[in-house]
C-alpha cells in the first residue's frame, strides 16, 4: 500500500479471484470506499487470451502489461534484462546530452557525470543487477562526455579507464565505476536479506532457501533472488 495505490497478490485460479472480488466489494459496503474498476488493472505472467478473458470477467478491470514502473522501480518477472532497464539508461544519456560539455572544464564534466549517475542510477542499483552490455554503454557515454564534452564523440585517451576511476591518491579522478557501484549495492541487499528479520526478507528466505546459506535447487524465482544469489 502506498498513498492511494494498493497491490493485491493472489493465485490465478477461479476460487481465489472470486474471493478477492467478493472481499473488495464487502470492504466497500462497510467502508464506503469502492474500487474504481476503470482505473484499476491486473497483471499476469501468462498473457494468453483465455487467461486474460477469465480475469476480466471476474475482476471487471483492464489488463495491464509488464513491465511497468512503480515508485521509480520497474516491476517485472524474473531477472532483469536490458529492455527493462533501457529507459533508465536513456535518462542518463539525455541528461548528459542536454549539457554543453565543451563549455565546462574536465573537472566540471567529471562532477556532472558522477552527479547524474548517482541521482538516476543509484536507486535502481539497490535492486537490480544490470546487464554488462548496458553498463558498458552507459560507461561509454560518460567517458565520451568527460573527454570530449559530446556523448557520441570518442576522444583520444592516454590513461586506462580503471585508473581514472580510482581515487585521487592513486592517480585517478574518482569517477564512479558502474560495475563496482552496482555490485556494492547488491552486496548490501544480500547482507540485509541474510541478517535482518523484516517481512520481505523472511518471505524471500522461505521461498528460495533450503538452509541458512543454501538455495533450493528448484524454486519460483523473483526479480530479487538472482541478484542476491
Amino acid at each position: 500500500m502506498y498513498v492511494d495505490d494498493i497491490f493485491v497478490f493472489c493465485r490465478a485460479d477461479n476460487k481465489s479471484l472470486r474471493n478477492l472480488s467478493t472481499f473488495l466489494k464487502t470492504n466497500g459496503d462497510f467502508s464506503g470506499q469502492y474500487v474504481n474498476n476503470s482505473k484499476s488493472s491486473f497483471f499476469t505472467k501468462d498473457n494468453s487470451a483465455r487467461f486474460v478473458t477469465k480475469f476480466q470477467r471476474i475482476l471487471s478491470c483492464s489488463h495491464g502489461c509488464l513491465p511497468f514502473n512503480y515508485l521509480g522501480v520497474s516491476i517485472f518477472v524474473r531477472a532483469p534484462n536490458s529492455r527493462f532497464l533501457l529507459p533508465l539508461a536513456d535518462k542518463v544519456k539525455l541528461k548528459l546530452a542536454s549539457w554543453k560539455g565543451k563549455s565546462l572544464s574536465i573537472m566540471g564534466r567529471i562532477q556532472l557525470a558522477n552527479m547524474v549517475i548517482t541521482i538516476i542510477l543509484a536507486y535502481n542499483f539497490n535492486l537490480n543487477k544490470w546487464p554488462v552490455s548496458l553498463l558498458k554503454q552507459v560507461k561509454q557515454w560518460c567517458r565520451n562526455f568527460i573527454w570530449t564534452g559530446d556523448i557520441l564523440k570518442k576522444g583520444i585517451t592516454t590513461v586506462n579507464w580503471a585508473t581514472i576511476c580510482s581515487s585521487l591518491e592513486n592517480g585517478g579522478l574518482k569517477i564512479i565505476n558502474l560495475h563496482h557501484e552496482n555490485n556494492a549495492y547488491l552486496l548490501k541487499l544480500a547482507w540485509n536479506f541474510s541478517y535482518n528479520n523484516r517481512s520481505w526478507s523472511l518471505l524471500l528466505k522461505a521461498r528460495v532457501l533450503k538452509s541458512k546459506y543454501e538455495f533450493k535447487m528448484v524454486y519460483r524465482s523473483s526479480s530479487l533472488s538472482p541478484e542476491i544469489k
